[in-house]
């Protein structure tokens, strides 16, 4: 892949750039990006997918890329992202040492999360998993905050363990089904009892939950992201966690659709997404430090990803996707105008900061955006990844898509978690007003905006926000119609 090609070109010559290696980084990104989007608008004329695939290993299967309705808008938001942080990461970085390094780290970090959603062969799937990980932890040991190497630390233990549980679940898939190949696994898993496909399942889940910082298993997110460097924590947070989202749909919907039929096990996921929905609320409402009230967001904004997961319906995993977009969206907005306050104003604080609108109008304004567009206030993007995800959930729960019988326990769960979303906009709208209105600490009196390295890529995201939220059919138009086909080939295998 061109990222992973370019990380070593980076690290050559980056040395004698210092920090405007980032735009080398953002050179290569853009490119990845403008061809992501290409392939986005192109994908129904050519019948859904583009798939590349190439020799691999007799044991191993073939390499294969695929670019589907499922894919590619989590691929091309990553990409747009790690574009944009790294335009960012010129300012905000630039009094650190090792850029040449950072810079190809990060080229590896994002070619490691880009190739994960892309790749179809569990073995090469669990390598891209790998390489977000080590990157990773390497630019938050080496150019965070804090007590680093300890919370590195931590983030990788945590990490690698999940990572196991998911090796041992694809081991044990390849050894039954006799492929890596997730859409070959379910023909192979045939013979197998839904007993021991759950176990499988339960294994995978049980490493991709680690990422998404599912509760309980969430204990390193807030630490890592307060006190990674903050475009890392812009690109962990809104990129890297709600992959193991993306991997659930793939890998279980794809190879382990008998599973899906387990009414207990469905239902212990539905629950497990709202108390990770209400508890990542409740915590981000104690914070005074803004990276970690964003932190705890994510965990909460994950559970409403989980929740679309586990809808059982095309409509929730359209919500499921769009829920990741905005996310991605509004927290990278957020991130960074966090880091414009450690960059300029020089406190993380939220009791001290305050009456800031008037001197800081651009991130006041992207600000509420990106709070509107996690809360899902219509006209962003927000409100139909909501609108879908709990409407798809009332849709399986009444039974009128014929996967499952009429549940009246999801129906009140659902309910339940329509109820607590309010929290969202409950610690948001709440450090909006701490933040930008009120007094003025007399150290703030001559606040201003950031640098326009930092801000111009937050209103970028901003205005993609609300295109989105007003023409969500460039997504839609494209997931819906696959998802809609995945669930209704997938009907007979989970009723079994």
């Amino acid at each position: 892949m061109v990222p992973i090609a370019f990380s070593a070109i980076a690290l050559a010559v980056g040395g004698r750039l210092g920090k405007y290696a980032g735009w080398l980084a953002f050179a290569v990104l853009t490119y990845t990006t403008g061809l992501l989007g290409f392939i986005l608008f192109q994908l129904r004329s050519w019948g859904g997918s583009l798939v590349a695939s190439y020799p691999w290993g007799r044991y191993l299967g073939d390499f294969t890329l695929v670019a589907d309705g499922l894919s590619t808008p989590f691929a091309l938001v990553i990409s747009m992202l790690a574009a944009l942080i790294a335009i960012y990461s010129i300012s905000y970085m630039e009094h650190e040492r090792n850029l040449h390094a950072y810079f190809a780290l990060y080229l590896l970090y994002s070619a490691g999360m880009m190739g994960t959603v892309l790749v179809t062969n569990l073995a090469a799937f669990f390598v891209f998993f790998e390489l977000m990980l080590i990157p990773s932890w390497a630019l938050i040991g080496v150019w965070g905050t804090g007590a680093r190497e300890k919370i590195a630390f931590k983030y990788f233990m945590f990490t690698e363990a999940g990572a196991l549980f998911l090796l041992a679940g694809i081991v044990t898939a390849r050894f039954l089904a006799g492929t890596f190949d997730v859409f070959a696994i379910a023909a192979g898993m045939e013979r197998v009892s839904v007993g021991t496909a759950v176990a499988i399942v339960s294994a995978i889940l049980l490493g991709l939950f680690v990422k998404m910082a599912i509760f309980p298993l969430h204990t390193w997110l807030p630490d890592a992201h307060a006190e990674a460097p903050t475009p890392i924590s812009a690109l962990l947070s809104p990129a890297m966690v709600g992959i193991g989202g993306y991997a659930a749909i793939r890998i279980v919907y794809t190879a382990f659709p008998m599973v899906l039929g387990h009414g207990q096990f469905v239902m212990a996921l539905v629950v497990l997404a709202v108390v990770t929905m209400i508890y990542g609320g409740y915590m981000a409402l104690a914070q005074d430090d803004i990276k970690r009230l964003l932190a705890y967001s994510s965990i909460s904004q994950m559970g409403y990803l989980l929740f679309g997961v586990v809808s059982l319906s095309a409509l929730g995993l359209t919500g499921a996707v769009l829920i990741y977009v905005s996310h991605g969206l509004g927290k990278a907005i957020l991130f960074m105008v966090a880091g414009i306050f450690i960059h300029t104003l020089h406190t993380r604080s939220i009791r001290e900061l305050g009456g800031l609108a008037g001197r800081m109008p651009y991130s006041a304004t992207a600000t509420l955006l990106g709070f509107l567009t996690l809360m899902g206030a219509p006209p962003l993007i927000g409100f139909w990844g909501e609108f879908f995800t709990f409407g798809g959930s009332i849709y399986t729960g009444t039974g009128f898509g014929g996967v499952t019988a009429p549940n009246l326990t999801r129906i009140w769960v659902t309910g339940i978690a329509v109820v607590f979303s309010a929290m969202t906009a409950g610690y948001g709208l709440w450090t909006v007003r701490r933040v930008f209105f009120g007094g003025t600490p007399e150290p703030l009196k001559e606040a201003k905006e950031g640098p326009r390295l930092m801000t111009a890529p937050i209103l970028v995201l901003a205005v993609v926000a609300v295109v989105l939220g007003i023409y969500p059919t460039v997504l839609t138009n494209v997931a819906a119609p696959f998802l809609s086909q995945l669930l209704s080939g997938l009907t007979p295998a989970m009723g079994s």
